[in-house]
């Protein structure tokens, strides 16, 4: 090949390269219409021009940047007055970081031909060799057989953590079940107690919005059923002037300060009544210490106070006869805190519940009518 020819071919590879490096369009208008060749990644031998136009303008669409090729070796050669070939080994670096591609040599093999237009591309392949392949081997034999090792051990291995895997997981459903179980028992245990207690028991959640009612509820608050009383705040079950402090309370709970004894409270009934109740609350707590429930157990306490308020109306009237009574020394009367003075059974009449009724005790009965006395059974004979 003269210099001349060598020069021609040179051109017609280096323009391929610009134009494919470039995403060019125009590197179409080069392929002959007799054409063929194989792409690196396909696996079907393309015969007609408009298939391989169709090759390239994918590969620009799935790549539209431009590439940089590095072109490591070339050999041209002029098979005729009207033919030449053009191998080329080079290196494709992609616009984005890849570590792959750049790594491998790829072989390029264009052969032009002379037509009535010009110089025209009739075959184009392109190959990346098979890094797997060691020296001696036409396929890469050994390579393949030490990774189907590489895979059975994989595959052995995984089959080991899962079904490690497996029993794990049948022992956290037995669990699971176990948990489940006892979840029952004690959901049946406390729905027991709840209707058990002569007490109200409400279940709240952390913003106090009402879970669960026990059933005396509903006579205490004049529910139609328990029903009415899920979804209320806790608070709405007291009067208005009492739920601040309610609040306070339940605040202390949740820093974690002891609180002691029950409140006393005004309920308040879905009629608008109001009664007395006295009430105590705790958190429900998970294992690991973290709240999850508010428990509050309200009692009427109506009965106890009524029966306090006679208590303390007796133990006034007692202590209004209790202490230091000035009392004449003749007629007996007794003066009061105001200064009046009032016969002995009229002072005790008014301060308490005792009637009086009059007779003669038997040493005055002797002494103011002697001869009068009585007999054996008490009664007065002459």
């Amino acid at each position: 090949m003269d210099s001349s020819d060598r020069r021609i071919i040179r051109n017609l590879l280096d323009d391929y390269l610009r134009m494919y490096a470039g995403r060019d369009d125009r590197l179409t208008e080069l392929f002959s219409e007799d054409f063929s060749g194989f792409t690196g990644g396909g696996d079907a031998l393309v015969t007609d021009r408009a298939a391989w136009v169709a090759i390239t303008r994918q590969d620009f669409a799935e790549v539209k940047d431009p590439l940089r090729l590095e072109l490591k070796d070339l050999a041209l050669q002029s098979l005729a007055e009207d033919v030449a070939v053009a191998t080329s080994f080079f290196t494709i670096h992609l616009p984005i970081e890849e570590q792959i591609l750049s790594r491998e040599t790829a072989r390029l093999v264009l052969i032009f031909r002379k037509e009535a237009p010009g110089w025209k591309i009739s075959h184009s392949s392109i190959s990346i060799p098979y890094p797997l392949v060691r020296e001696g081997e036409i396929y890469p034999l050994k390579e393949l057989s030490d990774r189907n090792q590489v895979l059975e051990q994989l595959v052995a291995e995984r089959t080991r953590e899962i079904s490690e895997a497996n029993a794990v997981l049948a022992r956290e459903i037995a669990e699971h079940r176990q948990t489940e179980a006892r979840l029952r028992e004690s959901e049946t245990l406390y729905r027991s107690i709840l209707n058990a207690s002569p007490d109200d028991i409400t279940i709240a959640d952390l913003e106090g919005r009402v879970l669960m009612v026990s059933p005396n509820a509903v006579p205490m608050f004049g529910f139609r059923s328990a029903a009415d009383g899920v979804g209320r705040r806790v608070t709405d079950f007291l009067v208005p002037e009492d739920r601040e402090r309610a609040m306070s309370r339940v605040a202390l709970l949740f820093q974690g300060q002891a609180v002691s004894g029950p409140s006393e409270y005004r309920g308040l009934r879905q009629d608008g009544s109001t009664f007395d109740i006295e009430v105590n609350s705790a958190l429900i707590r998970e294992p690991d210490g973290r709240p999850t429930r508010l428990i509050v157990i309200a009692r009427d306490i109506t009965a106890r106070k009524q029966t306090e308020a006679a208590l303390q109306k007796a133990v006034a009237q007692i202590k209004t006869l209790h202490g230091l009574l000035p009392i004449c020394m003749h007629c007996k009367k007794i003066r009061d805190d105001r200064g009046q003075w009032s016969p002995v059974e009229v002072y005790v009449r008014e301060r308490t519940d005792a009637e009086f009724s009059h007779g003669l005790c038997p040493q005055c009965l002797a002494e103011r009518y002697p001869g009068v006395v009585p007999d054996e059974e008490g009664h007065r004979k002459a």
